[in-house]
This record gives structure tokens, C-alpha cells and sequence, in this order.
């Protein structure tokens, strides 16, 4: 119990706690700059992975409109050749 109290006294006081560092002025303009062209780095990669999601499921569609002609046709022909039977 006396270790806790003497803990929590010593953590008010600022005891050992390691200082920090003052903060270096920032320039708002350089500030700016820098978070919009992160801002654009990210959009750009947001951008670039919807454009290849995009690719990838127009040549999927593409795929699944000859795997439909297909299909169709194979059912045309089976009740073709079923009907001459």
C-alpha cells in the first residue's frame, strides 16, 4: 500500500518522468503543404486501386458474356439435336 501511495505521489510531482522536448516552431504554410500532398499521394493511390479493381471486373463481365453465348448455344444446339431424334 505505502509503495502505491509514494507511486502515485512521485507520478503527481512529475517525479522521473522524462521531460519532453519543446515543440519547434512550425511554419503554417510548409505545414499545409506537406499534409495536401499527402492528401494527394493517398488519393492517388485510392485511385489507382479502384481503376484496377475496375479493369479486373470489366474483363470478368467480358468473360461472362462469352461463357453466357456459349451456354446458349450449346442449349440450342442440344434442342436442335434433340428435336431431329
Amino acid at each position: 500500500m505505502r509503495l502505491a501511495v509514494e507511486l502515485t505521489r512521485e507520478a503527481m510531482r512529475g517525479g522521473s518522468a522524462p521531460e519532453r522536448e519543446p515543440q519547434k516552431p512550425v511554419d503554417l504554410g510548409t505545414a499545409l503543404t506537406e499534409q495536401f500532398a499527402l492528401i494527394d499521394r493517398n488519393i492517388d493511390s485510392v485511385v489507382g486501386t479502384v481503376n484496377a479493381h475496375h479493369a479486373k471486373l470489366e474483363q470478368t463481365i467480358r468473360r461472362q458474356k462469352i461463357w453466357n453465348i456459349v451456354l446458349a448455344a450449346g442449349i440450342v444446339i442440344a434442342v436442335i439435336v434433340a428435336l431431329i431424334r
